[in-house]
């Protein structure tokens, strides 16, 4: 007898123990099997607050985007992409940004006042 209620014990364990692998492995699938998207947030160098309104734009497109207004941009490509971020007072900045999972922090400096 006891040793039925410990083969069902096991088996329990056993099979509660699978569900986070299993859901682990769903997501895995599920993570790759979507595109994924460029996203991030422009901020300034010196002060860390975002900057809205900052011109995206994609090298070698016509394509521009903008920041809103918390500085967040999202580019829905799966690809990694040669960006270029601009706004009136800071010096332009080119970099090249891929799919992540965690956003990606870009960094305008002021232009020297004159």
């Amino acid at each position: 007898m006891k040793r039925h209620s410990f083969y069902k014990w096991f088996r329990r364990v056993a099979m509660l123990s699978s569900i986070p692998t299993m859901t682990m492995m769903f997501a895995c699938c599920c993570k790759y099997g979507m595109p994924e998207n460029v996203f991030g947030v422009v901020v300034d160098k010196e002060t860390h607050g975002a900057i809205p309104e900052v011109s995206i734009q994609l090298e070698g497109e016509a394509t521009v985007t903008t920041t809103d207004e918390y500085g967040e941009f999202h580019l829905g490509s799966g690809n990694c992409e040669n960006l270029t971020f601009s706004k009136e007072g800071y010096q332009s900045k080119d970099t090249t940004l891929c799919p992540a999972v965690h956003s990606r922090m870009i960094y305008l400096e002021k232009l020297p006042e004159k």
